[in-house]
């Protein structure tokens, strides 16, 4: 949206000193934290006050456009609405920077604030690190995952966080190992006994049997061969679904550990490993979750280190992250729109953002599309155009 570039205040004409195309030049294609002082009297410096700052706000088509601008050289000189994500003391304040904005020809003066070096994250197409994070070491020699998994449970439990069923497997099964006396014959028939086989869930014998079995010796321990069922049913199951899922056969799979031994690798532990989770707990009243299924289709379609070529499927958009650090950016994809999320689900609504829609973090768009009931469906970078 563009207008004149010369504007009237109490009768006095004032210049355009910031341009849409000189904000992109200057902080939006690099991303840069920008300080935006307002003419005095300016319907900005009414509705915001002298100034405002944080990082300006893109859809996908409108950076696309001012990029091209820029490398054509050819630069235009509009005014328009900037919106921003502001870090404004006023919550209320920096909501209406990101829905209403302020137009251009109300700035008097930008400045910038850079915390790093300025590089442009947009247009970079290696592989990233998440931003002002640090890697804490820790050693879990002697550290009780189980026990510590089990008061989570219970605290969530305690604060009204529901768990999802395979969480509510988990639950118990973790009862069952630590706990044993506490779990009744109804517990047995109701959580662990899936009921089109008679038997219990393979998940339960591996949450149960795995911590046992990694002390001593395994092969003379008559529970090894449960454990070792449970684990090939896990992998059997999945497997199929992955061959279901891109159009291959076993033997594609198989032909991995030959082609690309990490990948095959990296494969393995999932399908043993992977275990269904809440995404969102503390200070959320409405839950986001994953399954194996949504889980497997981020990993097999967009994450770059993974691939089969004999897919009929092919790959989608690739993250530009390592695959411990995906986690990490949906879940800052998630809390960003925690408010708009809960509102719909709280509804009996899913939430969906795509296209110029889509939530931009660190150089990158996301798609994100959630179901109703809370189960993650999608999330993926959308194409940098």
């Amino acid at each position: 949206m563009t207008i004149s570039n010369i504007q009237h205040l109490n009768g006095v004409k004032l210049s355009l000193n910031h341009s849409i195309q000189n904000i992109f030049i200057q902080v939006g294609q690099f991303d840069r934290y920008a300080i935006f002082d307002f003419y005095y009297g300016s319907d900005a410096y009414l509705k915001y006050g002298t100034m405002v700052y944080g990082n300006v706000i893109y859809p996908p088509s409108q950076r696309a456009r001012l990029k091209l601008e820029v490398e054509s050289g050819c630069i235009g000189n509009d005014d328009g609405i900037v919106f921003l994500d502001g870090a404004l003391p006023d919550l209320e304040k920096n909501q209406m920077l990101i829905n209403e904005g302020f137009y251009a020809r109300d700035i008097v003066r930008l400045s910038t604030l850079d915390v790093g070096p300025i590089k442009n994250q947009y247009d970079n197409p290696e592989i990233k690190d998440i931003p002002n994070t640090v890697n804490v070491k820790f050693n879990s020699s002697g550290f009780d995952g189980e026990r510590m998994q089990l008061m989570l449970f219970r605290k969530r439990i305690e604060e009204n966080i529901p768990l999802i069923p395979a969480e509510k497997r988990r639950y118990y099964s973790l009862i069952f190992l630590l706990e044993p006396g506490e779990i009744s014959e109804q517990i047995k028939t109701d959580i662990f006994t899936n009921p089109l086989t008679g038997q219990f869930y393979d998940d339960v014998w591996i949450t149960a049997l795995k911590p046992l079995l990694t002390i001593g010796d395994r092969e003379s321990n008559p529970m090894t061969k449960m454990l070792n069922d449970a684990l090939a049913n896990r992998r059997k199951e999945r497997t199929n679904f992955i061959c279901r899922h891109l159009g291959v056969a076993p033997k594609h799979i198989d032909n991995l550990k030959s082609s690309n031994n990490n990948a095959w690798m990296e494969l393995m532990r999932l399908l043993y490993s992977f275990e269904p989770e809440t995404l969102t707990l503390w200070g959320w009243t409405q839950h986001v979750y994953w399954d194996f299924e949504r889980f497997i289709h981020i990993y097999l379609r967009h994450y770059k280190n993974f691939l089969i070529n004999e897919s009929s499927k092919g790959q989608g958009t690739g993250f530009q992250y390592t695959l411990k650090d995906i986690r990490r950016i949906i879940n800052f994809v998630l809390n960003a729109n925690k408010e708009a999320i809960e509102g719909r689900l709280k509804v009996g609504k899913g939430f969906h953002l795509q296209n110029d829609n889509g939530y931009y973090y660190n150089g990158n768009y996301y798609s994100l599309k959630i179901d109703p009931d809370g189960r993650l469906m999608q999330f993926h970078p959308q194409d940098n155009l």
